[in-house]
C-alpha cells in the first residue's frame, strides 16, 4: 500500500480543484489496493506483475515474458481509458503503463517516495514531464533528469483527529492505560507479528495493543487488552493512531508520512536489506532492526518509549518537522498543469 495512499491523497486534491475529472487506477491483480481505490470511485484495472529482482534469481530468465504480458495489458488499458495524464508514485506496475502512455504522446509524472530511488522510477524518469521526490538530495537522484522536492501526500494531513478516549473505545480499550499500535503495512509483516506474539505476555503487563497483522497472517490469540485485526480501513487506521501512545511500524513512506503528519511517536522496524533502511537513515527516529534477539529488543524499546513521555512528544514533533507532508495539494497543482 506504500504508493497507494499518497496517490489517493493527490487524487482527492485534484478532484477538489477539478470536479469533472475521472480517474482510472492500474494495480496488481491480488494486492490489497483494489477495494480502497474503488471506494474513491476510480475504475480499477489489474495488470500482470513484472517485477525485476534486484539480485540474481531464476525469475530473471522468465522476466522478459512476464514483462511482455504486462506491457501488452498496459497498452490495452491506455487505449481503453485514453487518459490525459498518467501519474505514479513508484512500483513496477507503473513501468509498462508509463512506457505505453509515453509512446502515445500522453504526459506522465512520477513522485519518488523512498530515499533510495527505486529501479522502477529510474527506468521511466526520463519519460516524464514532472519528477518530484519526498527527500532532499545532495546530487540529482535520477541521472540527467531534473527533479524537485515536494511535500509527501498524506491522507491524514489536516484531518480532524478523534479524541483519544473515543478512539480507544472503538477498539474496546481503556484510554486510561497505555496503548501501542503495531502495524506491519498493508500486507503485514510476519517477523513483526511473530516478535509481538512471543513477548505478548510481557507487553500486556505494561500496555494494551492494537495489532494489524496483514491479511491471512493473524492467529487465534485472544487476550484481554489485545486487539488483533488483519486489515484496517482508513477510518479504523485514524482511530488506531489517535488511540495509540506509541506506534510500531515498518519504515515505508506510507507509514512514515502518516506518522509525520499526525506527529505520532514511533518505533520503526525497516525490512532488512531494503530501501526502508535508507528511509530511516535519512531521519532522526527510533529504530529497531531485525536480527538476533529481535523480539526482546523490540519489547525493551516499546517499554522504554512508554516510560519516557517527554521523549515521545519530542520524537513525534521532530518527525513532523523533518518530513514535510500535505494533503496532496502540491502535487495536484503541479500535475493538473500537465493536462492537455
Amino acid at each position: 500500500m506504500g504508493p497507494v495512499t499518497p496517490l489517493l491523497a493527490v487524487l482527492r486534491a485534484m478532484r477538489k480543484r477539478k470536479p469533472d475529472l475521472t480517474f482510472a487506477w492500474v494495480g496488481t491483480p491480488d494486492g490489497p489496493e483494489r477495494d480502497v481505490v474503488e471506494q474513491d470511485e476510480a475504475a480499477f484495472y489489474p495488470i500482470p506483475v513484472a517485477k525485476l529482482p534486484r539480485f540474481f534469481s531464476p525469475a530473471w530468465f522468465t522476466w522478459p515474458f512476464r514483462y511482455f504480458k504486462a506491457r501488452r495489458a498496459a497498452l490495452r488499458v491506455i487505449e481503453t481509458v485514453r487518459p490525459a495524464l498518467v501519474a505514479s508514485a513508484g512500483g513496477f506496475t507503473s513501468v509498462p503503463v508509463i512506457r505505453a502512455a509515453h509512446a502515445k504522446g500522453i504526459p506522465c509524472a512520477i513522485h519518488q517516495l523512498d530515499a533510495e530511488p527505486g529501479l522502477s522510477n529510474k527506468a521511466i524518469a526520463r519519460l516524464c514531464e514532472s519528477v518530484t521526490t519526498s527527500f532532499r538530495y545532495d546530487h540529482p537522484p535520477f541521472r540527467g533528469v531534473e527533479s524537485g522536492r515536494a511535500p509527501t501526500p498524506c491522507r491524514f494531513s489536516g484531518v480532524s483527529i478523534p479524541d483519544r478516549k473515543t478512539a480507544s473505545a472503538t477498539f474496546g480499550l481503556n484510554a486510561d492505560r497505555f496503548i501501542v499500535f503495531v502495524v506491519g503495512g498493508g500486507t503485514g509483516a510476519s517477523a513483526m507479528n511473530e516478535a509481538v506474539w512471543s513477548v505478548l505476555g510481557d507487553l500486556l503487563k505494561k500496555t494494551q495493543i492494537i495489532h494489524m497483522t496483514g491479511k491471512g497472517k493473524g492467529n487465534a490469540t485472544a487476550r484481554e487488552g489485545y486487539v488483533q485485526m488483519e486489515f484496517l480501513d482508513e477510518k479504523e487506521m485514524l482511530n488506531a493512531y489517535a488511540a495509540a501512545n506509541l506506534v510500531v511500524s515498518r519504515a515505508g513512506i506510507g507509514g512514515i508520512s502518516d506518522l509525520a503528519s499526525l506527529s505520532k511517536p514511533a518505533v520503526f522496524v525497516p525490512i532488512p536489506g531494503s530501501h526502508q533502511g535508507t528511509n530511516v537513515d535519512s531521519l532522526v527516529v527510533e529504530v529497531v532492526k531485525q536480527g538476533p534477539d529481535f523480539p526482546k529488543r523490540l519489547r525493551d524499546k516499546i517499554i522504554s518509549g512508554l516510560d519516557d513521555e517527554e521523549c515521545r512528544m519530542k520524537c513525534g514533533k521532530r518527525l513532523h518537522d523533518e518530513f514535510p507532508s500535505d494533503d496532496g495539494s502540491a502535487l495536484a497543482e503541479k500535475w493538473l498543469r500537465l493536462l492537455k
